[in-house]
């Protein structure tokens, strides 16, 4: 058994049992972990923190075969003011994601403390998608690898990207500036268009779906 400290980004608190929370978290140093929290829901608690979903904790972590047990909370080092869509998107995706490595709790934490801005999201949304290798291809089409001749392009979010035309086209239409809105947010600054903001988030729902569904069949 060892015991060590880190800082925890919290994505989801579960009531459970009586008076206890699970609490699934990115750590700095293990990833995203489900840690339990004995007697958090007693109001006032032994840990005197909030657990509040999207706060950031520095945490005593116990390490026992292949668990990380939370065996204490040193402070509660941010919790937000307000729980508003931007904020809850990037928890859910980041608790949605099937494994969380700790270089993304960066990444996390800098969004989560920002300002959230539209563009804030933005930016960390893409980072999130290179992180996990989920970017789309909009250069190539995805089904035969034919070269994108110029805009508008027809995309799938299925597929994941661009479908020519002699493979029978996406679902919707890219326009050069969604496509110049995406190279903007990829060079840190700048915005996704809606269209390219909503397209981004289906395609990573659709390929979380499969990534769920392809570690639940390799169990």
């Amino acid at each position: 058994m060892r015991e060590f400290e880190q800082s925890l980004l919290i994505l989801q608190r579960i009531p459970y049992k009586d008076s206890d929370l699970l609490v699934l978290g990115v750590g700095a140093l293990t990833g995203k972990e489900l840690f339990r929290a004995r007697s958090a829901r007693k109001i006032p608690n032994k840990w005197k923190c909030s657990f509040s979903e999207g706060s950031i904790i520095r945490a005593r972590v116990m390490k026992l075969n292949n668990y990380h047990i939370l065996t204490g909370v040193i402070s509660e080092d941010y919790v937000p003011a307000k729980h508003d869509l931007s904020l809850v998107l990037a928890l859910e995706i980041l608790a949605r994601l099937p494994s969380v490595e700790g270089s993304l709790f960066d990444i996390a934490t800098g969004f989560v403390t920002s300002n959230r801005e539209p563009g804030d999201f933005d930016k960390f949304l893409v980072q999130v998608m290179i992180k996990e290798g989920l970017q789309p291809s909009f250069n190539r089409c995805v089904m035969c690898g034919s070269k994108r001749e110029g805009f508008p392009i027809s995309v799938s979010v299925a597929r994941g990207g661009y479908v020519c035309a002699n493979c029978g086209g996406g679902e919707l239409e890219i326009t050069e500036a969604d496509y110049k809105s995406l190279l903007e947010v990829y060079g840190g600054s700048g915005e996704l268009t809606g269209q390219m903001r909503k397209y981004w988030l289906d395609h990573l729902e659709v390929a979380l779906d499969a990534k769920l569904l392809a570690r639940e069949g390799a169990a």
